[in-house]
Parts: structure tokens; C-alpha cells; sequence
């Protein structure tokens, strides 16, 4: 997922709140996104791959360097 605005590759999933978000939508394929950089809110038809512990781990590692273990 690639942000329109500053082309940073670090989308987030948003929790869907209120009415629109929550009801109509959902019924067209949307949701909503954040980029993590810019903090511009997206409504994209692209749902995501679930996050597995190993994708979790390897976003820590990129965030924070290799870890000491």
C-alpha cells in the first residue's frame, strides 16, 4: 500500500467509526486507511493481508534494528 500524498509505504488500517464508516461503506467495498507518516486518511477498496506473528516481528526489526537475541 503506497500513500497518494507522500508515497510512504506505511498504511494502517483505521478503525472504522461512525455511521458512514461503519454502515454504508462496508456495503461498497471501502476502508479506511491512515498513513503512518503523513497522517492523511485514505477510504480504499483494498482490504489488507492478515498481520502473522513473523510480519509483526519483521515491522519491529525495520522500526528498531536487529534485536540483541
Amino acid at each position: 500500500m503506497i500513500c497518494s500524498k507522500c508515497q510512504s509505504h506505511r498504511m494502517r488500517r483505521m478503525k472504522r467509526e461512525g455511521f458512514l464508516r461503519k454502515v454504508l461503506l462496508p456495503l461498497l467495498g471501502f476502508y479506511p486507511w491512515r498513513c503512518s507518516y503523513c497522517q492523511e486518511e485514505h477510504l480504499l477498496r483494498v482490504r489488507g493481508k492478515k498481520k502473522t506473528q513473523t510480519d509483526a516481528a519483521q515491522e519491529r526489526e525495520e522500526a528498531h534494528g536487529p534485536s540483541a537475541s
